[in-house]
């Protein structure tokens, strides 16, 4: 068997790789590391990138090395790469079903601290019964549809039933609540950018104060990307930020107005 030949070694000039070949600017590359992290210093709120910018375990240590306190992924797969490549502390901010990947997640949770969303008691019943198989705690955040329609409950009376039930569950933990405005990344004015936002947070604000009223403690409100990140840090409500297109960037925010 022939052994593959690299497609470029360490200080090769750009000139002699070959190609197809992903090449990153690690002058950049660490130029944005610092920038996001001087951009949130003093504001209370913690960076949780997301992962589906690079998928990619040493950019992810990266990111935490210069003060994010995990990932996201959108997947199991992604969050198994995650945890194998080093990373320890992963949130799925998504809805994961069916009993195979169910139970890999839980599996992963007995290696590192990993986190799951839910929008329907379904979910939570099936997070639970792998949990107490696997002897081991998982942490649930309950989705919260914010604006964009696409994911999510809206407050109401069914985010305190999932909740509740998450807080009966001997193997599951109330994580807080996901709370991602996606379309509000891509608006192109600052106004529209704000709005959106501005509205999100009021929905959060009314389902964090119906749950406290209810007893129910809601440590984590996680969201946010890099097109609004600083609108969601500066609003006193939530805590986590999970922009992550900002370690690369995207060219689609070139279209965004300032």
């Amino acid at each position: 068997m022939i052994a593959a030949i690299p497609p470029a070694d360490i200080g090769m000039p750009v000139e002699e790789v070959d190609t197809p070949a992903l090449l990153v600017d690690l002058d950049a590359f660490e130029r944005n590391l610092d920038r996001m992290r001087a951009s949130l210093d003093g504001l209370p709120v913690g960076l949780r990138p997301h992962a589906k910018t690079h998928k990619c375990p040493p950019i992810a240590l990266r990111q935490i090395a210069h003060g994010a306190t995990g990932v996201c992924c959108q997947k199991v797969g992604e969050a198994e790469a995650m945890v194998y490549g080093g990373v320890r502390d992963v949130l799925v901010s998504n809805e994961i079903v069916g009993a195979s990947k169910v139970n890999r997640l839980v599996t992963l949770a007995k290696q590192a601290h990993v986190a799951v969303c839910a929008d329907d008691l379904c979910q939570i019943e099936n997070y639970a019964e792998a949990a107490s198989v696997h002897n081991t705690t998982l942490d649930v955040f309950v989705e919260l549809n914010v604006g964009a329609d696409r994911c999510g409950l809206d407050p109401g009376p069914a985010v305190l039933k999932l909740a509740r039930r998450i807080c009966d569950t001997p193997s599951l933990r109330f994580a807080g609540l996901q709370a991602y405005h996606g379309a509000a990344q891509h608006m192109r004015t600052p106004a529209q950018r704000n709005d959106a936002i501005r509205s999100a947070v009021l929905r959060v604000a009314e389902t964090k104060t119906m749950l406290e009223a209810n007893g129910i403690s809601c440590e984590t409100i996680t969201g946010a990307g890099t097109g609004t990140y600083l609108l969601e840090a500066a609003s006193g409500i939530y805590t986590e930020l999970q922009a992550g297109s900002y370690v690369f960037m995207d060219v689609d925010y070139a279209k965004n107005l300032n």
